[in-house]
């Protein structure tokens, strides 16, 4: 099979891309200025239960780390456990990290797959029809979103990123405190 030079110059770009992505890392999860509220559209839970994430209602945590991700996104595999890692860091900060998987996937076929992908500690949530990814204008991922109390978004961060690092802890709960 023959890949034409553009298709390896976009390769290198991305292998390049995904190296560098974690280099100046922190300074990408800054506050957003012009906060958005998080959709009150329906999602799965992991027994295909629909819900609506309600903030300061059922969520009453601080803050949430809440990664957009699917089984068929290699970025997002290599993620999972640093996200897993997070949330045992940042537990006693009263900020909860939890997925909402794109992914058209069977839900049980989902959960083995964080399961043995490190992740299994992590709420997972469902949004086959994208609706919550699409409202949100998101373009692609793993995206994760950095929401308050209130249900509005104050960060967010397009790419794969090492979750569990000390700087990035400490850049989430300035958000917050």
């Amino acid at each position: 099979m023959l890949i034409s030079n553009f298709n390896k110059k976009i390769i290198i770009i991305l292998f390049l891309t995904i190296l560098s992505g974690n280099t100046y890392a922190v300074e990408y999860l800054d506050e957003i200025s012009d906060k958005i509220k998080f959709p009150t559209l329906k999602v799965l839970d992991n027994k295909e239960k629909p819900l609506i994430l309600k903030f300061n209602q059922d969520l009453k945590k601080k803050g949430y780390v809440i990664n957009f991700w699917a089984t068929w996104c290699v970025p997002c595999k290599e993620e999972l456990p640093d996200l897993s890692l997070l949330k045992s860091k940042i537990k006693k900060y009263n900020i909860d990290v939890f997925t909402i998987s794109i992914d058209k996937k069977d839900i049980k076929d989902q959960l083995k797959f964080l399961s043995n992908n490190g992740a299994s500690n992590l709420e997972q949530f469902f949004d086959k029809e994208m609706k919550i990814f699409k409202a949100l204008k998101l373009r692609g991922i793993p995206t994760t979103i950095i929401v308050n109390q209130n249900g509005y978004i104050i960060s967010k961060h397009e790419g794969i990123l090492k979750w569990g690092e000390d700087a990035i802890i400490n850049k989430i709960k300035s958000l917050f405190y």
